[in-house]
């Protein structure tokens, strides 16, 4: 037979075990948040790579933290770029690189 200290020990459980549910789900509902932003942020993303892939053969200026490289664009992949640049030679940046990319033919130029 349980006393009034067991029933109040199984009360407090009983309450200790709701708020640990309530505290995983919100804690679910965090996550599949998280990486739903996180999936939009990956550059660059399926609709970045088909609009991308579209400029294949036009001059594009892609910068990265240290430099800006004009030249002409060969090769969209999931991971990097490939761009042929005005002394001819083939370079092949990182997509994690990239800072910005322009199509502007008068930013090429300066």
């Amino acid at each position: 037979m349980c006393n009034l200290s067991c029933l109040l020990n199984r009360s407090r459980r009983k309450l200790r075990m709701r708020i640990l549910q309530a505290s995983v789900e919100l804690l679910e509902q965090r996550t599949d948040h998280l990486e739903k932003l996180l999936a939009t942020a990956i550059f660059p993303n399926a609709e970045t790579i088909e609009r991308l892939s579209q400029s294949v053969g036009k001059d594009i200026m892609i910068q990265t933290n240290s430099i800006k490289i004009p030249g002409n664009l060969l090769a969209v992949y999931s991971d990097s770029f490939k761009l042929r640049d005005k002394k001819g030679q083939l370079v092949i940046i990182p997509a994690s690189k990239v800072i910005s990319i322009a199509f502007d033919n008068t930013q090429l130029q300066s």
